[in-house]
């Protein structure tokens, strides 16, 4: 079952205005395909965890506003920059997403 806008609002404790469905839609999408990227063959849309890191990051991607590099709450630091860096898969992610990797291996070739 596919992450919904309803999963997202659940994890955020409040409901979206029907203006914001569409971009939190958007949102769920390039996650999705960020991670199907990210873990390759052993991408399952179903598994907990993705789900898991997929609502993590759409919420993020929501807390980040447009242009703003990085954010500071103690001592009020913000950082803009030419375009917003937030559409990535966050260290966090992939770290929680190395169990769908395919490991690394060696294959040995011979000629015959």
């Amino acid at each position: 079952m596919p992450v919904s806008v309803a999963d997202i609002e659940v994890r955020l404790g409040r409901r979206f205005e029907e203006a914001e469905r569409p971009r939190v839609e958007a949102f769920i999408e390039d996650a999705a395909a960020f991670i199907r990227d990210y873990c390759g063959s052993r991408y399952a849309p179903d598994a907990p965890g993705i789900r898991a890191v997929l609502c993590s990051e759409v919420i993020r991607w929501l807390a980040v506003q447009p242009g703003i590099v990085s954010e500071r709450v103690g001592d009020v630091e913000v950082q803009f920059g030419p375009a917003s860096s937030a559409q990535q898969l966050s260290p966090a992610a992939k770290t929680a997403l190395k169990r769908y990797r395919r490991p690394l291996s060696t294959v040995r070739l011979e000629r015959g």
